[in-house]
């Protein structure tokens, strides 16, 4: 069970979390990331567990796991990978984001503020997919805008394994977070000054 998992020094585990967000259900981030396509990718970069924070969505989590995980079956020689789901937890996130640091694993992501925002406080790779279905698409416009400001990889929901592929190099880029934008460069910069520069509102 996924509560078990420990991370101690020199193992070899190698976490990706999936955290779809605490309100609107995002059923369709559970089916990408449990996409054979995106199990292949995750393997191929020796990830050894994957917890799917599937909320209210337990039911397609559960679905798309059974195949997932048969999937793995089939090909033992590209190694094990653990897959576990989990509800929403009131007392947040922590320990789960803690693990994928601990074990230079990767965050996946809604594209919410709050979500983004945990994610970069451990200084984890964070691959960001939007939920198109919402009003206005206004998290498609905040992913867009942090990737091409380097903070994140976007990520398609269609297709997650490029994104996969692209979080072991954007690992080795984290060493200058925060970037330079703008042409100034901070030390610490709070979120929403992150969000105001990244998305062009001026001071």
């Amino acid at each position: 069970m996924a509560d078990n998992w420990t991370w101690s020094e020199g193992s070899k585990m190698k976490v990706c979390f999936v955290t779809t967000g605490a309100t609107a259900p995002f059923t369709e981030l559970i089916r990408a990331v449990l996409q054979r396509s995106a199990i292949d990718a995750l393997r191929d970069a020796a990830y050894t567990h994957l917890l799917v924070q599937y909320g209210v969505a337990k039911d397609v989590y559960d679905t798309f796991a059974i195949d997932a995980r048969s999937h793995i079956q089939t090909q033992p020689e590209k190694g094990e990978l653990i897959i576990e789901g989990m509800s929403f937890r009131p007392e947040g996130l922590m320990e789960q984001f803690r693990l994928v640091q601990q074990s230079n694993g990767l965050a996946i992501s809604h594209a919410g503020s709050g979500s983004i925002l945990e994610a970069l406080r451990y200084g984890v790779p964070l691959i960001v997919v939007p939920n198109t279905a919402l009003l206005d698409n206004h998290q498609e416009d905040l992913a867009v805008a942090m990737e091409r400001s380097n903070y994140l990889i976007r990520g398609d929901v269609n297709d997650l394994a490029p994104a996969i592929r692209k979080a072991e190099d954007f690992r080795r880029k984290m060493a200058q977070f925060p970037p330079i934008t703008s042409g100034k460069h901070r030390e610490t910069k709070s979120f929403a000054a992150i969000m105001d520069e990244t998305l062009g509102v001026l001071e």
